[in-house]
């Protein structure tokens, strides 16, 4: 992964509540995910079969505001800490450091 500290990622109020959002930056694929003001990035891809966790059409599977569901087998991590919470996948999602200033999103 090539993804420079300082590197704008999105805008808080971009990434729904106790929900996601995929962005694309810098050739990596990440899954910010949000609750209140805290902020969680995640690489977009399911620990099961290395899918992207998004549909085809763009859309982000989540569950109860609390998981996030891949599309294709329907391993599930929680949104917070990307702990595997159910399905098929076996490790975390792999987390990525970022930070929160005013209002915006970057990795750290």
């Amino acid at each position: 992964m090539s993804l420079a500290s300082g590197t704008k990622l999105a805008r808080v109020d971009e990434i729904p509540e106790a929900g996601g959002k995929i962005v694309d930056v810098g050739g990596v694929s990440l899954l910010l995910t949000r609750s209140g003001d805290a902020v969680h990035a995640f690489i977009n891809r399911c620990t099961h079969a290395e899918y992207r966790l998004e549909r085809a059409d763009g859309r982000l599977l989540t569950q109860e505001g609390r998981f996030v569901v891949c599309h294709a087998h329907g391993a599930s991590y929680a949104l917070d800490s990307g702990a595997c919470a159910g399905g098929p996948c076996t490790k975390n999602l792999t987390r990525v450091a970022v930070e929160v200033r005013s209002g915006e999103i970057f990795a750290a």
